[in-house]
């Protein structure tokens, strides 16, 4: 970065990726597809462990102090040409606005990521954003220690050499990073439960499987196996004998959908339960299957987290692309989850522009008046924002602002939780 004074400064990337600051000149972000001039009271240093990212075939959008008006930029005060930079925030922090650009024809569609805006004060990065959940779970500084990581996986796989979950598990601790299944070998806090290959869900914005003719790479393979009961469930009691309070959780990024194996969930957590009484149970789900929901919570599950990037059912059709299951299904599972008493948990996408829109904020809080859940799982939609918008038929209504949105929820309602990660709850 070359500019040394206050700010903020628009952020850009030059042909080579590096992120530089632009001088005097003003940053602009986007909510919807509405441009916005934001103060350095919204803003906040950028989380360590965050990515930056140029955005190919982007410029980016500034404001014009002198015209009061909003426009791009091409080039660098070299005279090169740039695009617009953006940046991926570490877990547990929910981005207020998404960067400002202007695309040109020939743009790409984005990969996979969850892009925030991004400027500089006195010569630092900052985002707009906010830490929606302490839990240092999943925090990068507890994350860089390969050798311990190392060590362990190789004692587990001596405990457990026959068990493929535990295999899977080194894989994705290791050759993906997921840093929930590093924390399965090193002891601590949410340990993942990958089960499942088939999915009855298309979402757009699917992680580990998309279909002919999407623009977008998978991010790791998905699962190709069935791990078994037994297997299951060793993994399982394995984590609970050694964390305190710890929580293991079926439904991950690898995997499809956990209820097309509730027979199997269901006799995994008996075993479970036969030889321990610690730890949580939950499910990550998309909640498409009722009565196995049902199944599961009889058979001892403890919390569920059932998946909308809407309450709005033709918003929530056009992202999920649901197989043989609707809407209704999805909310049928969330209020038998509710009646049964168990921890529920609702994991909102969160996308600015859209999820604070007056319409979404409407049904949001008609929604969470007829099921009173527990939490809110606050997550970052990982999706270029233009192909979210169009994919879904987005209708524009104005946006109340993501940190008004988090505000009003806590005021309207005070005993329900927002954060990030599954809660332990035993």
């Amino acid at each position: 970065m070359k500019n040394k004074r206050n700010g903020p400064f628009l952020a850009y990337a030059d042909g080579d990726g590096a992120v530089w600051d632009f001088p005097d000149i003003e940053p602009a972000f986007r909510a919807g597809n509405r441009f916005y001039r934001i103060g350095p009271g919204e803003l906040i240093p950028l989380p360590y462990g965050s990515y930056l990212f140029s955005l190919p075939g982007r410029y980016p959008v500034f404001y014009n102090r002198k015209n009061k008006d909003f426009n791009h930029i091409e080039v660098s005060p070299d005279g090169e040409e740039i695009t617009a930079a953006s940046a991926f925030l570490a877990s547990g922090y929910l981005r207020t606005y998404l960067p400002a650009f202007l695309k040109k024809d020939d743009a790409p569609v984005l990969p996979l990521w969850a892009y925030s805006g991004l400027a500089v004060i006195n010569g630092e990065f900052h985002v707009p954003a906010l830490r929606i959940d302490d839990d240092p779970r999943s925090d990068p500084a507890i994350h860089e220690n390969d050798g311990e990581l190392r060590s362990a996986i190789a004692e587990t796989e001596g405990l457990f050499p026959r068990n493929r979950l535990v295999k899977q598990l080194a894989t994705c601790s290791t050759a993906y990073r997921c840093l929930c299944a590093r924390n399965f070998f090193l002891g601590r806090h949410e340990a993942p439960v990958p089960t499942t290959p088939a999915c009855n869900a298309r979402c757009v914005g699917c992680l580990s499987l998309q279909g002919n003719g999407s623009p977008f790479p998978a991010s790791q393979p998905r699962l190709d196996f069935n791990p078994s009961p037994a297997e299951i469930a060793d993994v399982i009691v394995s984590h609970f004998e050694r964390v305190e309070r710890g929580v293991a959780s079926f439904g991950q990024g690898c995997e499809g959908e956990p209820l097309l194996r509730a027979g199997d969930l269901a006799a995994a957590i008996r075993l479970v339960r036969g030889r321990t009484g610690r730890g949580t149970i939950n499910l990550n789900t998309n909640g498409s299957l009722p009565d196995g929901v049902k199944g599961l919570i009889a058979a001892g599950l403890d919390s569920i987290r059932i998946s909308l990037n809407s309450p709005t059912p033709e918003y929530y059709a056009r992202y999920h692309r649901p197989v043989n299951y609707s809407f209704d299904d999805v909310m049928r599972s969330v209020g038998i989850a509710l009646e049964a008493g168990i921890f529920v948990s609702i994991n909102l996408f969160f996308l600015p522009g859209f999820t604070d829109s007056e319409t979404e904020v409407i049904a949001l809080e008609k929604f969470l008046h007829e099921f009173p859940v527990n939490m809110i799982q606050t997550r970052n939609l990982n999706i270029d924002p233009d192909y979210y918008f169009e994919r879904i038929g987005f209708e524009e209504s104005e946006p109340m602002g993501t940190g008004k949105l988090i505000d009003m929820l806590r005021e309207r309602f005070p005993k329900m939780r927002l954060g990030y990660y599954n809660p332990p709850i035993r």
